[in-house]
């Protein structure tokens, strides 16, 4: 079939809406007609680090299952489904040892499906959810309840994983430990979800918007720092009489903050990057203190979820109460209005965009 899709061409250009052309699933793959897919950083970090191109954007999604291939067994058409990008191969070391979330050999489709001037189109994340259908190994769709809105569901594919994954997954906060989140967009607002879930003591959120740091109130934190009025190492600080926090979160992706965050950690502390860092960015600290209060910093990605257990779970969270979502979708779009935003992104506001697709 012939669709419209979001298509970088190269780095440092804006994407541009396309015609593509979708080819049918094969027999371990899944047609997925999408419902909305929302715009996250990484979306945005892609126009300048995408590692080929020209490539389909987006990777945020939910929908419903329109075709299964041959093999599919685990859904079947008209079930609703969050896109997982990282859809395991079962087979690697990591995966045999019960690590899939450190698989080392993400499935892709198995063959090109997208194409884009007769060419096969490289897919963002196995996923390229900028889009209003997509072929995904079957791995890449993972069934949820129905009565959840596909609006809110499409925030389970990044923002809820890596967020509430990060900090019950990847970090395992325990009760009563304190924790820092530096960064309060959509991960970050979801890694204090996932420590007021853990049951964590204090929730300390810093960032340089109030609206934001407002919303992290309601969603858990106990404290917040607005760090363009008040040093937030002074502040942390005094707010752990000195001890520092069990756990510091990085969302924004800049190396300064990271060193923040370690001057920040309690001995025994840990600083989690979840924030995207450039290719070329280093982090520098002193080893000699970081040695002797025996600290840990550590990456994360997706949340270090088991995306077929997690994401139907999440959504259950959602469903009852325990999970927040609803402030965080703060504006719909069409599909057609995403290059301009990509262009100027600076200029779009709010915690999370969603296109949604309608007939």
């Amino acid at each position: 079939m012939n669709i419209p899709g979001i298509i970088l061409a190269g780095l440092g250009q804006v994407p541009r809406l396309e015609t593509v052309t979708l080819q049918p699933p094969g027999p371990d793959e899944v047609l997925v007609r999408v419902a909305a897919s929302g715009i996250c950083h990484t979306d945005i970090g892609y126009m300048q680090y995408a590692r080929a191109c020209p490539v389909i954007l987006g990777h945020e999604g939910a929908g419903v299952v329109e075709q299964v291939g041959a093999r599919v067994t685990h859904t079947q058409p008209g079930d609703h489904v969050v896109i997982n990008w990282q859809p395991k191969c079962g087979r690697c070391r990591r995966c045999l040892a019960g690590r899939r979330d450190l698989c080392e050999n993400i499935q892709g489709t198995a063959a090109p499906r997208v194409f884009w001037r007769d060419e096969p189109l490289n897919v963002m994340l196995n996923a390229g959810t900028f889009s209003p259908y997509v072929v995904v190994p079957a791995e890449g769709a993972v069934p949820i309840r129905r009565d959840m809105s596909l609006e809110k569901a499409a925030l389970l594919g990044c923002a809820v994983a890596t967020g509430v994954g990060a900090a019950l997954r990847t970090s395992h906060i325990q009760p009563g430990e304190t924790v820092v989140v530096i960064g309060t967009g959509g991960v970050g607002l979801n890694v204090i979800q996932g420590a007021r879930l853990a049951l964590a003591g204090r929730i300390i959120a810093i960032d340089i918007a109030d609206e934001r740091l407002a919303l992290a109130r309601k969603l858990g934190a106990t404290d917040v720092i607005n760090s363009r009025e008040l040093d937030p190492l002074a502040q942390v600080t005094t707010l752990t009489d000195g001890r520092g926090a069990e756990h510091v979160f990085e969302i924004v992706g800049q190396p300064r903050l990271m060193q923040q965050g370690l001057a920040m950690l309690a001995r025994g502390g840990t600083l989690t990057l979840v924030g995207a860092a450039g290719r070329e960015d280093e982090l520098t600290f002193l080893p000699r203190g970081f040695m002797s209060r025996q600290q840990v910093i550590q990456g994360c990605i997706f949340g270090n979820i088991q995306p077929e257990i997690d994401l139907p779970l999440f959504a259950d969270w959602y469903m009852d109460g325990r999970l927040q979502l609803d402030d965080l979708l703060t504006h719909t779009v069409r599909l057609d209005d995403v290059p301009a935003i990509l262009a100027e992104p600076q200029q779009h506001g709010g915690i999370r965009t969603v296109i949604t697709f309608k007939d």
